[in-house]
């Protein structure tokens, strides 16, 4: 993250790096030792072409079809007839820096030298993503299972002059794209086509974002919760070292350590707590916020794995030169691993309703009714939690895992699918979710610390308050302050938040993420 251009290798790309690109304009460039193998992997194509070796989807059909023996004077035909039957597909179009990513992580996969493409196709891809050039990809197509099929044929298009792109917030031809860059529509050779539309690259590059997003949103929640507290009166002892050593998951342990640091000299830390217990909803935030810890690492560690792996059909063997089908396009690791995060973030949001509940319920908080000065003539942030709620009903819906479901395509030879790009879009959208349910409880929280302005509150949520206040003033009166709950999303979107916070207590979670 540390150099202007990101090298990729086909080893060594991280979800950081990804993001660098995807979202902060980075360059990208192919490694010396990824140029090698790209290299060495087409002259075994081109090897077996010459002796007329029967190889899946290069001298054969697809799918089904994998009998059908296809002429050499046909097969770079067969190439762009794929990409062709192959574009279609549904929906909304995917975020920009989804399919960058995806992008990205093909031609990273590419590197490995798995895949049997020229260089002069993977150079033609390198240009387009450094220019970020974003073809215009329906959300809905992909069963992930041979791959991201339609998604990727979308892709792909571009590259032969079809389709149409964004570049610069404006759309075009495919052909004029390339035009506008000074290349040539390329006419693809054999296994071309197959290899550019055959792997795990868009929902990988959905769980990517979802991974970084998620580690802020949980990041942040370490913020919500701590303002709670504070706005609460809350009882710290729950989160003590010999408890959280008594049951000794990471996560929960990591949470409480961070929790306790962003409160450290506030009156919470020196003064008798005001309960005997909290609720669960803030108790038990390190078993909650914890577990869902845990399970981001673990998400993390597997798309890692992905973005460095080749994942189309059929791979190359660059030791003992052999040309093998196998099935790695198939994406159930991170199929199951976004279901997974899904249902975690979720809990995240659950949990934070909770206690944007607790802070308007005043015979529990023993704060004004819904924070509101003159309860009755003023609702204060009644509907807030409304709105709170209904973000929490709708992650629920999405938290239905997607991978539990298959239905069987092409003539029952693909009669397993991951439902993968499902699963990922569902948990891209709820990390956002429970964005905007975070940014509730701390402006909540904001609101409530108004009523308790006599203590001493600890010095990073202290410069995060004033922060806060700058821009927002504390409700006297009903108004509109839907922009404002948006504002303080966008500062937890942008990690402005979390960086004032780190900046007084070091990097939370430390060195486990």
């Amino acid at each position: 993250m540390n150099h202007e251009v990101v090298i990729l290798d086909g080893d060594s790309l991280t979800i950081n790096d990804l993001l660098e690109i995807t979202r902060f304009g980075k360059k990208i460039k192919i490694s010396k030792d990824g140029r090698d193998r790209i290299n060495k992997a087409r002259e075994i194509i081109e090897e077996k072409l010459a002796n007329n070796e029967v190889i899946y989807g290069v001298s054969t059909g697809f799918g089904k079809l994998a009998d059908a023996i296809i002429s050499p004077a046909e097969r770079e035909l067969l190439q762009k007839n794929l990409i062709k039957s192959h574009s279609i597909g549904f929906g909304s179009y995917i975020p920009d820096e989804v399919v960058l990513g995806a992008m990205t992580i093909e031609l990273n996969s590419f590197c490995r030298g798995g895949s049997g493409i020229r260089l002069k196709v993977v150079e033609m891809l390198e240009t387009l993503i450094n220019n970020r050039v974003i073809p215009l990809v329906p959300s809905i197509g992909s069963l992930g299972a041979s791959g991201d099929l339609s998604p990727l044929a979308y892709i792909a298009r571009i590259l032969i002059g079809e389709g149409e792109a964004k570049c610069e917030n404006k759309i075009y031809k495919g052909s004029k794209i390339l035009e506008r860059f000074g290349l040539s529509p390329l006419e693809l050779s054999a296994k071309e086509g197959l290899s550019l539309i055959n792997g795990t690259h868009v929902l990988t590059s959905y769980a990517a974002h979802t991974v970084f997003d998620g580690l802020n949103v949980l990041k942040n929640s370490v913020i919500s919760v701590g303002l709670t507290l504070e706005a609460f009166d809350g009882n710290v002892q729950a989160f003590s070292s010999f408890i959280m050593n008594l049951r000794p998951h990471i996560g929960q342990k990591e949470f409480a350590k961070s929790l306790l640091t962003i409160l450290e000299g506030s009156d919470l830390i020196s003064e008798q707590p005001k309960r005997i217990q909290d609720p669960y909803s803030i108790r038990c935030s390190p078993q909650v916020h914890g577990a869902v810890l845990d399970a981001i690492i673990h998400c993390k560690n597997l798309v890692e794995i992905e973005i460095n792996s080749t994942t189309d059909n059929p791979l190359i063997d660059l030791e003992n030169s052999i040309v093998a089908s196998g099935g790695n396009f198939h994406g159930e690791p991170i199929g199951l691993s976004m279901d997974y995060l899904g249902i975690a973030m979720t809990e995240i949001g659950n949990i934070s309703e909770r206690r944007v509940n607790l802070l308007l319920d005043s015979s529990i908080s023993d704060l004004p009714p819904f924070l509101s000065e003159q309860p009755g003539l003023n609702s204060g942030l009644m509907i807030l939690q409304y709105a709170d709620t209904a973000i929490s009903a709708e992650n629920k819906v999405l938290a239905s895992p997607a991978s539990i479901d298959n239905t069987s395509v092409s003539a029952n030879q693909e009669d397993h699918v991951s439902m993968g790009l499902t699963a990922s879009k569902k948990a891209y959208k709820i990390v956002n979710n429970v964005s905007k349910m975070i940014a509730v409880e701390i402006y909540t929280a904001c609101q409530a610390l108004k009523f308790n302005e006599t203590r001493t509150i600890s010095k990073g949520l202290n410069k995060l308050y004033s922060f806060i206040r700058k821009t927002i003033p504390p409700l006297e009166e009903d108004r509109f302050f839907d922009t404002e709950v948006n504002w303080i999303g966008e500062q937890i979107s942008n990690r402005k938040l979390i960086q004032i916070v780190e900046k007084e207590t070091g990097k939370l979670f430390g060195d486990f993420c």
